[in-house]
């Protein structure tokens, strides 16, 4: 990962954990690490939209329980194998 990758990562972990402590400063760094604005922009729709994702499905008691849930590529060293992989999660029943 590039040092602006890392930079991006760190922007996008603290917009998520701490958001009232970001400040312009936090974006100039960005933009000085050779973020353009619609990137920056990019990184605080990804973090908005998780959030509002999450807080969504939290409140409405949702779970992954009983889910079928499909992995791709499958669980092996070939990268082309997109076979089914189907797995069972639990017996619950999924919102």
């Amino acid at each position: 990962m590039s040092a602006s990758q890392k930079e991006a990562m760190g922007y996008a972990n603290k917009l998520t954990t701490e958001p009232v402590s970001l400040s312009e400063a936090d974006v100039i760094v960005q933009r000085e690490c050779g973020l353009k604005d619609g990137e920056i922009l990019e990184i605080n729709r990804v973090c908005f939209y998780f959030r509002h994702a999450n807080r969504t499905v939290l409140g409405l008691d949702c779970t992954t329980q009983g889910d079928i849930v499909v992995l791709s590529p499958n669980n092996s060293d070939d990268s082309d194998d997109w076979s089914d992989t189907s797995a069972k999660l639990g017996n619950a029943e999924a919102c």
